[in-house]
């Protein structure tokens, strides 16, 4: 049995207006009623027969769980606008709650301990269902959902937590969310995570906490933020396991801190990397107690370089063409939006904080071609990227359907409610999508799927094509080489056959006519090089006005070298069609369809070429 808690606590007046203050709410006088379908109306009667056909909250007992009850039902109707039919199912779930806290001493909703409202509960309902399923590592796995009475108390426990913590200053709360914070506030804001500080259970370790997250907010991102609370949350929360009687960092010193390193190498589910930066950033939040002399911090320094330091020296991954079309198979089990996201995260090499937070307005001509602005939160400044004309059709499109659907939105990507789409729900879809079909990575193993390789991706494919660093550090927006070094991932091979081959475009121009094997150019005096290859159309009927129609051009002739080249473009030709195909856009996948058979002809012949050369 729980142990039961007396203490009582004086809540800020709801001030609930007319009819909602009453403790007993007529609703069949209501328009909320009266206004609601005949099949709604039924539920109402049928649901609320256990209270008389009304809303009685004098059932309840305790004064202060009564008013709770009340304002909660308030937010359903006003706030969340629930129908009747819905809000019917509640009428039996209050009278069993109000039946437990009857024979209890609890001085709010937020005393209820769960476990033993699900055992009194469990009495004469059932628990659990066997009807739900979680990504766990690389598979999926039958989960246990919880029964909706418990589900019915924590949202109701939420909605008061959110009240109490509404009258507190930002910062003195348990959870920061980011629309609460003013702008000046902090440097910046990225990102959809809020910064949740109720999981540390010691007090005086929470309210350090909090200090250190604002200190840190002056120079770093929410999503930065959210990481160091993370990598301190799970410290607090191991400590308090190991002993509960700790409440100030001031007591932990090298043997706690050696210990919680072993508990991390050896008992948790963290890469070695996670592992590191999670010390790290404890590391960060001791150097910053022991710099400011607070007496809440050890006064000697307790966690050393070596402790956190990288082994391996960090490179950004990429993805490969077949991992490409790995991702891109399934989004056909995904919302028709994720597709749309994850092209522009293909095509563009943005990072997914910016495609989220891409805005309505963020569409441009320079002269004809097609630009999207957006803000780098990262290194804070404004960017540009030009747009090929999917991309470019894929976003106006989206913004013309928002505007329609959701005028007060400023994104352009949504949830199917106007809502923001968050990062954690489209990585998790997108994994679990990847897991259920069985798509693997280039070790053979269930693919890897992160954000982040999208833009190391297209760093690779660009310096690969022949791009110059400067060149693609501007297309990424990239502020220094030495960063783009991180994304790009080509190998060193293929770095100096295309910077050769980029440094020798101008002599091309002049003297290749005829020097490429792949193909009897000598009856082809006058073709034209282009950079992937020769245009052969005789000058007599004028120069080629068409823009990207050479694929499908009987005049084109491909070149060898540019192997690698048509592999990518038809990588990207591929997710394209998928996403085409996915939303239904006819004429894009009509002419994708034949690009997409041109290529893969012109490949066929060059790879058979360059086998015939090997043997």
């Amino acid at each position: 049995m729980a142990q039961i808690l007396t203490k009582q606590i004086e809540l800020p007046k709801f001030n609930l207006p007319e009819p909602y203050n009453n403790d007993v709410w007529d609703i069949m006088e209501w328009d909320y009623y009266k206004t609601a379908s005949q099949t709604y109306k039924n539920c109402w009667i049928a649901r609320s027969n256990v209270m008389g056909n009304k809303m009685d909250f004098s059932l309840c007992k305790n004064p202060v769980i009564r008013e709770e009850s009340k304002y909660f039902c308030y937010l359903l109707i006003s706030d969340k606008k629930i129908v009747l039919g819905t809000f019917a199912e509640y009428t039996d779930r209050f009278k069993l709650l109000f039946s437990y806290v009857n024979d209890k001493s609890y001085g709010t909703v937020l005393d209820i301990d769960t476990n033993d409202y699900e055992g009194y509960i469990g009495q004469s309902h059932k628990i659990k269902t066997d009807n739900g399923s979680a990504l766990i590592g690389n598979e999926i796995v039958s989960m246990k959902k919880r029964n909706r009475l418990i589900s019915f108390l924590d949202a109701l426990k939420r909605a008061i937590h959110k009240f109490i913590e509404s009258s507190k200053p930002v910062f003195e709360r348990d959870y920061w969310r980011i629309e609460d914070i003013k702008p000046d506030e902090i440097k910046k804001i990225s990102g959809n995570k809020n910064l949740d500080f109720s999981q540390i259970r010691q007090p005086l370790l929470k309210k350090v906490t909090k200090e250190f997250i604002r200190f840190k907010l002056a120079s770093i991102t929410f999503d930065s933020a959210y990481a160091y609370l993370y990598s301190i949350k799970m410290f607090c929360q191991w400590l308090y396991e190991y002993d509960e009687s700790i409440n100030s960092f001031a007591e932990v010193n090298r043997d706690i801190i050696e210990d919680y390193f072993c508990f991390l190498r050896v008992e948790s589910d963290s890469s070695q990397h996670m592992i590191n930066v999670g010390i790290l950033h404890l590391s960060v939040m001791f150097e910053y107690g022991l710099l400011g002399e607070d007496k809440r911090f050890p006064s000697v320094p307790i966690i050393l370089s070596s402790d956190y330091a990288f082994k391996t020296e960090r490179r950004a991954k990429f993805y490969t063409t077949d991992e490409i079309v790995g991702i891109f198979s399934v989004i056909h089990d995904l919302p028709k939006v994720y597709g749309k996201i994850l092209l522009i995260l293909h095509h563009c090499g943005m990072r997914i904080s910016e495609v989220l937070h891409l805005q309505t307005d963020c569409l441009y001509f320079n002269g004809d071609v097609p630009y999207i602005k957006l803000y780098m939160y990262k290194t804070e400044r404004n960017h540009s990227i030009p747009l090929n004309d999917i991309t470019y059709r894929i976003i106006s499109n989206e913004i013309a359907r928002n505007k329609t659907k959701y005028p007060e939105s400023k994104y352009v990507f949504l949830n199917q409610d106007g809502t923001i789409i968050k990062y954690s729900t489209f990585v998790r879809n997108v994994k679990t999508a990847l897991v259920k079909h069985n798509v693997l990575g280039r070790d053979g193993k269930p693919l890897v799927f992160g954000t982040h390789r999208f833009r190391s991706t297209k760093a690779t494919d660009l310096i690969n094509l022949g791009e110059d660093a400067k060149k693609t550090a501007d297309i990424l927006g990239v502020s220094t080489l030495s960063a783009l070094s991180y994304y790009a991932t080509a190998t060193q091979t293929s770095v100096n056959e295309h910077i050769q081959e980029y440094l020798r475009k101008e002599s091309i121009l002049i003297n290749s006519i005829g020097k490429m094997d792949e193909f009897n150019l000598d009856d082809y005096e006058n073709a034209i090089p282009l950079c992937n290859g020769w245009c052969c159309k005789p000058i007599d009927l004028g120069i080629c006005d068409k823009i990207n129609a050479c694929l499908t051009c009987s005049q084109f002739r491909p070149s060898m070298k540019h192997l690698t080249s048509y592999r990518l473009q038809l990588s990207e030709l591929e997710s394209t069609l998928a996403v085409a195909e996915a939303n239904g856009y006819t004429r894009i996948v009509e002419k994708c369809t034949a690009e997409k058979e041109a290529l893969q002809n012109i490949i066929n012949r060059l790879e058979k070429m360059l086998d015939e050369k090997k043997h």
